[in-house]
């Protein structure tokens, strides 16, 4: 059993709504939050390696003659950031309820 301000102990009491809004900020920071440490890491590789890694929508060329299918590349180029900061989110605000309903029913 953890106790209360011991890393790696459950996140008592804590907001889903401000959670949900850290991840948005930038996954990982909402589980940072619940202080979910290995989440939280892992989440803000992802979050780097698709927002400015290797995977960055940042190195896709717009071509000036078609700017409409150079918007489709870079949204398309998106996804994959797009996809962790929507998985951070809801995770980040599950656990965080989880942990709040958690802490409520044991009062």
């Amino acid at each position: 059993m953890h106790a209360a301000n011991e890393p790696g102990a459950p996140a008592a009491r804590r907001s889903p709504l401000l959670a949900a809004v850290l991840s948005g900020l930038f996954p990982g920071l909402g589980q940072l939050y619940n202080r979910e440490r290995l989440k939280a890491l892992l989440f803000l590789i992802g979050g780097v390696v698709t927002a400015v890694g290797p995977l960055s929508p940042l190195d896709v060329d717009i071509d000036l003659d078609n700017p409409a299918a150079g918007m489709r590349n870079v949204l398309l180029a998106s996804l994959p950031f797009l996809i962790v900061a929507l998985w951070s989110v809801f995770d980040a605000y599950r656990t965080a309820r989880r942990y709040a309903s958690t802490a409520s029913s044991r009062s």
